[in-house]
């Protein structure tokens, strides 16, 4: 069974997929019959505003050595370092959450989570995770099947090339490597972490210590309610779990609140709960553990009176358990 930190363990009741050597992560149930190649393509991506020009390299491999290639693609990377997640999104408006650095980190800070979230990072087929640095541009992801893309300016083409041969991989021709859609869809996936209702360990709680360790924001406009495909939305509902502690007081304890509220934007939203917060003078806002828009269809018995088109933003729920008092990081 894989090595992980505590508290989160995988589960020991799945099995690893080998299909023709070729091995999956433990995310992955079941596959196509197809066999998978091994391999790189390599494609010319021109510039713009967005970055310079770059060569792209798609890589290919299985499971079992999968680690160290990233550990030495991670060797090529300067001293300063912005990390990537990329998940499933329960926002009603959107498919995928972004995260993005904020601002640039050591190299050896991305490394040490790295290194502690590891298996996860390898055998979770729900996150996708990412690194990137300016100077020189430089962009390692790893997607949510495992597979890697390494952006490069021109120059560093040849050390790319080397490093992939030296762990056995050869150039293909451009496509080969990729998945028809019909694949695709034959792919079954699980989770794999173990669910212990004791225990803050799943998904949201590490997306809490990533954003803490590796300094991460979600890539959305704060100040505006837009969809996926960038229409405004206005007034939408919003549901969160948020962290408060005790004011004034030096803890690492904290409670959790339930939120149900209306509201135009994140910020606007944020700061209606710590004017909330404010008025009472015994809790502070620590961060919120999960902050979602969810659909009026979709909103609980509790709200049934709450119509769409609500005509003003507000709190309609806040509630904290004022007995729960745990650690789970993320200082």
């Amino acid at each position: 069974m894989s090595v992980v930190n505590p508290p989160y363990r995988i589960r020991s009741d799945i099995s690893r997929v080998i299909q023709e050597g070729f091995e999956f992560p433990l995310g992955i149930e079941a596959v196509s019959s197809r066999p998978v190649q091994e391999g790189y393509s390599l494609d010319w991506v021109e510039g713009g505003d967005e970055g310079p020009d770059t060569f792209t390299f798609f890589v290919v491999l299985s499971h079992g050595r999968l680690c160290s290639l990233l550990i030495d693609l991670f060797k090529l990377l300067p001293e300063r370092v912005s990390g990537i997640i990329e998940m499933g999104s329960r926002d009603a408006f959107r498919a995928v959450d972004i995260f993005l650095g904020e601002r640039p980190i050591a190299r050896d800070r991305f490394l040490e989570t790295w290194h502690a979230y590891e298996t996860i990072f390898l055998e979770d087929t729900s996150l996708a995770v990412g690194v990137n640095a300016d100077a020189p541009f430089m962009e390692i992801f790893l997607d949510q099947d495992k597979r890697v893309t390494v952006h490069v300016e021109p120059g560093r083409r040849d050390e790319i090339e080397a490093l992939l041969h030296a762990h056995g991989l050869s150039q293909q021709e451009s496509g080969a490597l990729d998945m028809p859609e019909s694949e695709f869809e034959q792919i079954q996936t699980r989770s794999i972490l173990v669910e212990d209702p004791s225990l803050l360990c799943d998904i949201d709680q590490l997306l809490l210590v990533l954003r803490h360790d590796w300094a991460l924001i979600l890539d959305e406009d704060e100040d505006r309610n837009l969809d996926a495909g960038g229409r405004e939305l206005g007034r939408t509902l919003w549901h969160s779990i948020v962290l408060v502690q005790p004011s004034g007081v030096l803890s690492d304890g904290f409670a959790h609140a339930v939120l149900w509220a209306c509201a135009s934007s994140r910020r606007e939203l944020e700061r209606m709960v710590r004017d909330q917060l404010a008025e009472s003078s015994e809790w502070v806002l620590r961060d919120f553990y999960t902050l979602d828009r969810v659909a009026f269809d979709d909103r609980p018995e509790e709200l049934s009176s709450v119509t769409p088109r609500h005509p003003r933003s507000e709190i309609f729920m806040f509630q904290i358990d004022e007995q729960d008092q745990s650690d789970i990081g993320g200082d």
